[in-house]
């Protein structure tokens, strides 16, 4: 069967813009030429959408509901890959096991007021929350799977991606390549709570499943220098604006670890915009394999991770609860590394601009 990417391809059109037309999605602005082209694509395709697939099954008395809680905005999980993609995953599993998503809760929503989460049979949650918001989840509702993030696996389920072994060969990569001033350009933390967002700024709660492995291997090799380390938000601006930071300090490092491909794309455009050229004076090398990381100059080296599967996963692990399963499981996808132009042998000791 064709996937919801097969779909967006035929149409030349992002995965999310595919999705939202699928759904009718009344709040999409998009050009009724395009609309045309995703639903032929889809038909030539013989893609079958969520909607379609609800409107084909026979519902039943058994057919169990599940609730979404998704700690991003709507406009975030539409402009971000990694967030569509888990989205997706979860849609079309669900449409698989004949489960029926009937209430979707977003940052900001509070649970405790929403009624719509009654009699439901299990609940997902997608994003980082905090401890507080775990056991408030928890009270309500004994069946939850997490998804990018995993609260006490002893109690949880949960599905992750392995961001730390991921880090890890990149990182393996570019010493193979003859690199020892290795920067890092990554995103802070953002833990949510039913309520609000809570941005952590200070160091020891910035992302750490890129971070952490990244600043094990410079120590371990006594390379590590705070002063090529960065944060910010988690957007292709953000990397623009920290590898200009980085490159009006001067004594570039000759490499980065980016911690996502919206924040290497803005870094490269920094780079192209300053005279500098990746990979042969500055290596990048990023996370997530989004549609467009192999069509930028240079396509992107960049660890893939598997956000539909990991979707699916987690709406297989939900099932298993609502079956009767009361061990908690969690799953540990593993991060797929694609060797692209943007890293490269090191040609030269330091670069000051």
């Amino acid at each position: 069967m064709a996937s919801l990417k097969d779909v967006a391809r035929e149409a030349n059109v992002s995965i999310a813009t595919v999705s939202r037309v699928l759904r009718d999605d009344k709040t999409l602005s998009v050009a009724e030429s395009t609309r045309k082209r995703v639903l032929h694509s889809a038909k030539k395709l013989n893609y079958l959408s969520l909607t379609d697939k609800k409107k084909s099954s026979i519902l039943s008395k058994d057919k169990k509901s599940i609730g979404l809680i998704v700690f991003c905005s709507r406009d975030y999980e539409y402009e971000d890959e990694y967030f569509t993609g888990l989205r997706v995953g979860i849609e079309a599993e669900c449409a698989h096991l004949n489960l029926n998503i009937s209430t979707v809760v977003r940052q900001g929503q509070n649970l405790l007021e929403e009624s719509s989460l009654n009699d439901l049979h299990g609940v997902i949650v997608v994003g980082k929350v905090s401890p507080e918001t775990v056991r408030e989840i928890y009270e309500r509702f004994n069946r939850v799977v997490f998804v990018d993030e995993s609260p006490n696996p002893e109690i949880f389920d949960s599905v992750t991606s392995n961001f730390y072994g991921a880090t890890s060969q990149l990182m393996k990569h570019l010493i193979s390549l003859g690199h020892k001033e290795i920067g890092f350009i990554g995103g802070k933390e953002t833990i949510h709570s039913t309520s609000s967002p809570l941005e952590l700024d200070d160091m020891d709660n910035v992302e750490k499943l890129r971070f952490l492995p990244y600043k094990k291997i410079m120590n371990n090799l006594g390379y590590y220098d705070e002063e090529h380390v960065y944060f910010g938000e988690w957007s292709t601006d953000t990397g623009y604006q920290l590898m200009k930071q980085a490159i009006s300090k001067g004594n570039l490092p000759t490499s980065f670890v980016i911690a996502s491909d919206p924040l290497a794309i803005g870094a490269i455009r920094a780079l192209h915009e300053s005279g500098i050229n990746c990979p042969d004076d500055v290596s990048i090398v990023s996370f997530n394999d989004i549609e467009i990381a192999k069509f930028i100059n240079p396509s992107l080296t960049t660890a893939k991770v598997f956000t539909e599967q990991m979707g699916k996963s987690a709406v297989k692990l939900l099932k298993e609860r609502m079956e009767g399963r009361e061990i908690a499981a969690k799953i540990i996808h593993p991060c797929q590394v694609e060797i692209r132009e943007s890293s490269g042998i090191v040609s030269r000791e330091s670069l000051t601009v």
